[in-house]
């Protein structure tokens, strides 16, 4: 009796379910990539309300979900580069919310396979973070939002392009069921 070499699965053809419709793990990076998306914007609307609110958190980790700094290392970057993960969380968001409300797995697959529709998500996402990031530089509606301190605001969007560029091969790795992968997308783009 010969044994044979299993290569390991990767991280998309693991399934979360027993049955041939096996989902894919990457579901679960989704959901915590849209967590802590929530968890930040969230942390944002209460900052820009009332900025002091971080204080509670004292010095537990969870105060870097919060965009203020406490002139750390660490609380500049999470003030200015936490933003990268902006794009790849709201893609995520948007991703669970493709298979929740839109028909079912089988059409969200169809809908996710197109590089236009991906990549339309991803302007979309792009144009809501400028848009909020001039807003906060320039008070344009004069919404009850600001720079903090350690933010610039030419960073800003900077930051915001790197993560959407980081979104688009995000985008890709995300998988519904398991065995669906780049290579069987074009038959579901195409409808067959």
């Amino acid at each position: 009796m010969a044994m044979r070499y299993v290569a390991p699965m990767s991280m998309s053809t693991r399934s979360i379910c027993p049955r041939d419709s096996r989902l894919s793990w990457t579901i679960l990076l989704a959901v915590v990539l849209a967590a802590i998306g929530v968890a930040r914007l969230f942390s944002d609307f209460l900052t820009d309300i009332d900025p002091t609110w971080v204080l509670c958190l004292g010095d537990s980790p969870l105060r870097f979900l919060a965009r203020t700094t406490d002139g750390s290392l660490a609380g500049n970057l999470n003030v200015q580069y936490f933003k990268v993960m902006a794009i790849p969380c709201g893609m995520a968001l948007i991703f669970l919310v493709n298979a929740g409300l839109t028909g079912g797995v089988a059409a969200a697959e169809r809908r996710w396979a197109s590089p236009r529709f991906r990549f339309t998500c991803i302007v979309a996402l792009a144009a809501v973070c400028a848009f909020c990031e001039v807003e906060k530089a320039a008070h344009l509606l004069g919404l009850p939002t600001g720079l903090v301190g350690g933010e610039r605001a030419w960073l800003n969007h900077v930051v915001h392009t790197v993560g959407g560029v980081l979104s688009y091969p995000l985008s890709s790795l995300l998988r519904y069921r398991v065995g669906t992968s780049p290579d069987t997308w074009s038959h579901l783009s195409s409808g067959r």
